[in-house]
């Protein structure tokens, strides 16, 4: 008798692994197709669906100005300084699930600093505008 055999699950006599779980299939058919890629454009993706887009997306701004500007559909999202406008755009598809229209973006460079003898800089920093298409709305705001 081995180590382990005493923490192996214990089964039923007369029934066997391949009964003891059953494997539910679904058809698929062309039309059952049609409507499921139909629901996956427009709803946002899951966390796990999206990828890589969480790390493109740092953060809302949270500025008087912002809120100004998420009223006209034109939003102001932190993103690293790497980021392009194109990688931008398919984050936010991908995650909100909404036509990105344009994307602007704004880079600041970090200020060099001394403090006696210590010399350093700032971090840099970039934030993109995303226009979203009209009558599409993003809830970047809920919970700040």
């Amino acid at each position: 008798m081995g180590i382990f055999s005493s923490k192996a699950p214990k089964q039923k006599e007369g029934v066997k692994k391949s009964e003891a779980k059953e494997v539910k299939e679904e058809i698929l058919t062309p039309a059952s197709q049609q409507q499921s890629s139909a629901k996956a454009e427009t709803v946002a993706a899951s966390k796990g669906q999206a990828g890589m887009s969480y790390r493109i997306l740092h953060s809302p701004r949270v500025s008087e100005k912002a809120a100004i500007m998420a009223s006209r559909n034109i939003y102001v999202i932190n993103v690293p300084v790497e980021a392009n406008k194109i990688e931008i755009a398919k984050a936010i598809k991908d995650l909100y699930g909404v036509k990105v229209e344009a994307v602007r973006t704004a880079r600041g460079i970090g200020k060099r600093l001394s403090r006696g003898r210590i010399k350093g800089e700032r971090n840099r920093w970039k934030k993109a505008f995303v226009t979203v298409k009209q009558g599409q709305k993003i809830d970047l705001y809920e919970g700040v």
